[in-house]
């Protein structure tokens, strides 16, 4: 068995882990390559969405909506390849 190094928050995200997820992550890795595009493009989103004024116009927000959307895609369309 190797010794890997790992950082206390990767630790401690480790030991959440379950016997099936860690059983999961085995059988598919790409899964975790996947997840850090979603996770990135989530960040991102939430950013665009706190960015909005309160009080924002219809027309603002429909356009900040339409480059949500296209960001959601990209991922989408990332991580589907």
């Amino acid at each position: 068995m190797k010794t890997v190094k790992v950082t206390r928050g990767q630790f401690q995200m480790l030991q959440r882990l379950t016997r099936k997820e860690v059983g999961t992550l085995k059988k598919y890795p790409k899964i975790l390559l996947e997840s850090k595009q979603l996770l990135r493009t989530c960040k991102k989103v939430i950013k665009k969405i706190e960015s909005l004024p309160e009080h924002a116009n219809k027309h603002k927000r429909q356009t900040a909506y339409k480059r949500i959307v296209t960001i959601c895609q990209q991922a989408v369309d990332a991580v589907e390849k």
